[in-house]
């Protein structure tokens, strides 16, 4: 039987420590269904889902709760809470502001929607004549309730400001 958690984790690794955990997934049998593992400065911090065999789940949780200098936590997942059928991919381009992660997520949390994956970025932009702006960026993986259409949250997203852009495409 197949069994699926959450893996948690923060503090200071090498890339070569993610690979090895990896590695340990991969020799029990199991996957990284979802990962995202950023690296700041000789800071990580990672989210990880894992589908792997039950009977070797607890060799996966063992080697990352004893990792060296990393915290971990481990939840179980429940897949049953998310039909991929709803599930959509979004990228928000506008020009930068104050607030606009916050517009955002307003926006999708007066109409019940599901964030499970937010990934934003700023890239500052140089112009001629001493003027600049900075571009924002978002990647949304987002679940919808079966009543709200993705065209009319692209719509509501796309009003918040002028320059607002949204690109949807179905996960």
């Amino acid at each position: 039987m197949k069994t699926s958690f959450i893996v948690n984790f923060i503090g200071t690794a090498s890339p070569s420590t993610i690979k090895r955990l990896s590695a340990i997934t991969h020799e029990n049998g199991g996957k990284w269904l979802i990962s995202k593992v950023n690296f700041i400065d000789n800071q990580v911090a990672g989210v990880i889902k894992v589908e792997m065999p039950e009977v070797n789940a607890d060799v996966v949780k063992n080697a990352f709760a004893n990792a060296e200098n990393l915290v971990s936590q481990i939840t179980e997942s429940d897949d049953s809470l998310h039909d991929t059928n709803e599930i959509f991919s979004l990228r928000v381009d506008a020009g930068d502001r104050a607030g606009i992660v916050n517009e955002i997520t307003q926006v999708l949390d007066s109409q019940g929607i599901s964030i499970l994956d937010m990934d934003c970025h700023r890239v500052f932009l140089a112009g001629g004549g001493g003027v600049s702006s900075s571009l924002f960026t978002a990647e949304l993986a987002l679940k919808l309730p079966a009543e709200v259409q993705v065209e009319d949250v692209r719509k509501e997203l796309e009003s918040l400001s002028e320059d607002t852009r949204v690109v949807v495409e179905e996960a």
